[in-house]
């Protein structure tokens, strides 16, 4: 039987020694800061030109709803019992109505909060256009300086002139798709929007008109083998509006 080999340990390779003097990592820190502040000195307040109809914007009308304002929610009906609904259905038509108007008035804020998030991102796109036009990148804003005190890292001239030459692109008719990109994307979220108001106003009505025909079983107002029928006077429908964005 032949004598065994002896297990060989592969050879270590050591790394190349450096004699390199390691960078100072203050002088480094205080490098970086200045290129940091020279960049921040050639910031400007760049102030863009006003949306179309700007002055019709809701955010500058204020005629959105608010809490706690009641005249704010004026153009949200709360309907009143019908003269033939009396005794306890009375009382239940007007505890129905209390949800209704709830869900109307959520309806109404949920819709003026989307009109709202289009004009103040059509306010960014002027603001991003105008930027872009005098060539320059950020905003001079307190979110940029606080940005830039989290910068550890140094940018290379290449860097620096590739940030360059891709805001000199730029040109109107880039601005233009910016703008339809924008409404394309918010069409889609009124849409998506709308489809869910129509199937929340079905599902209260589907409730409250079983509700209804409960409460008229219970109190002897039809036969409790038949179903009774309920009018929309009864139990009215949340209506679900179109509306438009601009």
């Amino acid at each position: 039987e032949p004598a065994p080999q002896p297990v060989t340990e592969p050879a270590i390779t050591l790394p190349p020694v450096s004699y390199e003097k390691p960078p100072n990592p203050f002088e480094l820190y205080l490098s970086i800061r200045k290129q940091v502040i020279r960049q921040q000195n050639n910031l400007s307040i760049v102030h863009p030109k006003a949306p179309q109809g700007f002055k019709d914007y809701l955010m500058v009308s204020c005629g959105y709803v608010l809490e706690g304002k009641k005249a704010s929610t004026l153009s949200v009906p709360m309907l009143s019992p019908p003269n033939s609904v009396q005794g306890d259905m009375r009382e239940l038509f007007i505890n129905q109505e209390k949800v209704r108007y709830k869900l109307r008035l959520q309806h109404l804020t949920e819709r003026e909060k989307l009109i709202l998030s289009l004009e103040q991102e059509r306010i960014r796109e002027h603001g991003r256009a105008a930027r872009a036009m005098a060539n320059q990148n950020l905003p001079l804003s307190v979110c940029t300086i606080l940005k830039n005190e989290e910068i550890y890292h140094a940018m290379d001239a290449e860097q620096e002139e590739k940030e360059k030459s891709g805001r000199a692109r730029y040109n109107g008719r880039q601005f233009l798709s910016w703008l339809k990109d924008l409404d394309d994307k918010f069409e889609k979220l009124k849409e998506d929007l709308l489809c869910r108001h129509h199937m929340e106003a079905d599902s209260l009505y589907a409730i409250q008109k079983l509700d209804w025909e409960w409460k008229m079983k219970e109190l002897g107002l039809c036969d409790n083998n038949a179903t009774p029928e309920v009018d929309e006077v009864s139990v009215p429908m949340v209506q679900v509006h179109e509306f438009d964005l601009t």
